[in-house]
């Protein structure tokens, strides 16, 4: 009997030990839980005269930013020009000359230069080689420099005085009036786009009229870009004739107080001559609500498209006498060497060029930039 009367406190006496322990261990865990909490707080808190820190800021992308410079856009085109030319001429002497006179001569052609614009470089070249001790491509580049900047000043082709891409335009009017002509593929929709953003942006007020009404989907292109540039687009249903869309856009943008319309136009080859009559027949209509309109005549031509983008220039000049071009997809092309032939042959002034996808990847075509970059 006293044998398991003392074994039973013993037991107690453990069981309350036990207890006691367990009671310690959860108390202590509490307690360092709200020590830690209050430590937390206290690393959080600004002491008096410190600024608290900030969640990090996200950084979006502003579409209005270039996403290259023009010598990056233009390597293609360098390469492809005066590469060739520096490859060609590295370690050669002046008894090779006229072997690297023709060699020189080839590179010009497959350059899409143009045949009168690479006559007139060859001569250049020639009579500055002729006299030089040795050939070289420092040479050549100084005498193609030379001819280039000419030809360009030749076009009338002015360097931009502001960083506002659309300062190349002629926006003096009000509505002052651009008629977008082109052929399907050579990014006339996207320049448009592009172009009605940079002047929104501005603070003008612009009116875009949908005048390709031979596509079905091009009124859709047309109205996700200004809806993107957060500008009007007047595309009537039921109005089939683009003479009409272009002869009502004038006429509201006049009686509204709009700054610009843009009037888009079909697609067509140059070659199709009944399409080319409806755009004179555009332009005559313009004429009827502001006689000086339209103030701006740009085509788009694709860079990639090479001697065929002269070709087009100079018939679409033909019909409609072109103010100015938009020169699309110059980066990554190597036949950008057609902005030498359209300022030779043509006399039209290249306004703005394509290098990218982003709207800041339009800008104003600057002939310095232009010829620093190829050569």
């Amino acid at each position: 009997m006293f044998e398991e009367s003392t074994i039973e406190i013993l037991f107690f006496l453990l069981g309350g030990v036990l207890t006691a322990l367990l009671a310690w261990f959860f108390v202590s865990l509490f307690r360092r839980m709200r020590s830690e909490d209050a430590q937390r707080e206290l690393r959080s808190t600004p002491v008096v005269g410190e600024v608290a820190p900030t969640a990090p800021v996200l950084q979006v992308e502003d579409p209005f930013a270039a996403s290259k410079t023009l010598k990056e856009a233009l390597s293609q085109t360098e390469k492809s020009l005066f590469g060739r030319i520096r490859s060609l001429l590295t370690g050669h002497d002046s008894q090779e000359m006229k072997k690297n006179l023709e060699e020189i001569e080839e590179i010009l052609y497959t350059s899409d230069l143009g045949p009168q614009t690479v006559v007139q470089l060859m001569a250049a070249v020639t009579e500055k080689l002729s006299k030089s001790e040795a050939s070289n491509s420092d040479t050549v580049r100084a005498v193609l420099k030379q001819e280039f900047e000419k030809i360009f000043s030749e076009a009338q082709i002015p360097e931009p005085i502001f960083e506002n891409t659309m300062a190349h335009l002629k926006l003096e009017a009000k509505p002052a009036v651009l008629m977008i002509v082109g052929v399907n593929g050579a990014g006339k929709t996207t320049s448009i786009g592009k172009i009605s953003a940079h002047l929104a942006r501005s603070g003008k007020k612009v009116l875009v009229a949908a005048g390709d009404t031979f596509r079905a989907a091009a009124g859709n292109q047309l109205k996700t870009w200004t809806d993107r540039a957060e500008v009007e687009i007047f595309s009537p249903e039921g109005v089939t004739d683009p003479s009409a869309v272009a002869f009502d856009a004038v006429s509201k943008a006049k009686a509204q107080g709009y700054d610009v319309v843009i009037i888009d136009t079909a697609g067509r080859l140059h070659t199709q001559t009944n399409l080319m009559e409806e755009l004179k027949k555009m332009k005559r209509v313009v004429t009827k609500v502001i006689p000086e309109a339209p103030h701006e005549i740009l085509i788009v031509l694709d860079a990639n498209s090479g001697q065929n983008a002269l070709a087009q220039a100079r018939e679409y000049n033909k019909a409609l006498n072109l103010t100015g071009v938009i020169l699309t997809k110059m980066d990554g092309s190597a036949k950008g060497g057609v902005a030498v032939g359209l300022a030779h042959e043509l006399k039209i002034p290249i306004r703005l060029i394509g290098v990218g996808e982003k709207i800041g990847d339009l800008r104003p075509f600057s002939a310095k930039e232009f010829i620093d970059s190829v050569l």
